[in-house]
């Protein structure tokens, strides 16, 4: 997906920011923060013009999209910032916190994850023609049940969160 956000809107780098913890999940990630990173890094290690921030990762929960768009506007001024999500979270963009802090500070570059984004008023936003196989559950589930997800994941990334045993089964106590 970002090869296709970079190739559409004519983007000079891609900075993936995984966050600590969404405020719309309750729950922690089942990957800790270090090996989402690295996983990232394994999946990214021959794209030039990706970068991994940890910038959002070492902060103290919840992750909100706005301070991260307001820390990335204050780096780099003279930049035009966009922002990449599929059309599930795009509907939810005005249940998150401070959205027309957002919409002041970023474009969105939105793909259509199953029906066509529509515009928001106050939004700028890009929509891709392009669909991706990834969903984040379905390859959790995939690796849980040791089945392929080669459709899903670069084979370095499966092979390390097979290898950490991230997202076995967990046994419950008994």
């Amino acid at each position: 997906m970002a090869i296709q956000a970079r190739t559409a809107a004519h983007l000079d780098e891609v900075i993936f920011l995984p966050c600590r913890r969404s405020p719309h999940k309750p729950e922690s990630p089942l990957a800790n923060a270090d090996q989402r990173i690295e996983m990232i890094r394994l999946a990214t290690k021959t794209i030039s013009w990706t970068e991994v921030s940890c910038w959002e990762i070492n902060r103290i929960p919840p992750s909100y999209s706005w301070t991260a768009a307001e820390h990335f506007h204050d780096s780099f001024p003279q930049a035009e910032l966009f922002w990449i999500l599929g059309n599930d979270q795009w509907d939810a963009i005005h249940t998150w916190h401070k959205p027309t802090r957002l919409a002041e500070l970023l474009t969105f570059i939105v793909f259509p994850r199953g029906k066509k984004p529509i515009k928001k008023n106050g939004f700028r936003s890009l929509f891709i023609n392009a669909t991706h196989p990834a969903s984040s559950s379905e390859t959790r589930d995939r690796l849980t049940r040791h089945k392929s997800t080669s459709s899903l994941l670069a084979r370095d990334v499966a092979a390390y969160a097979e290898e950490h045993q991230i997202y076995a089964p967990k046994l419950l106590a008994q």
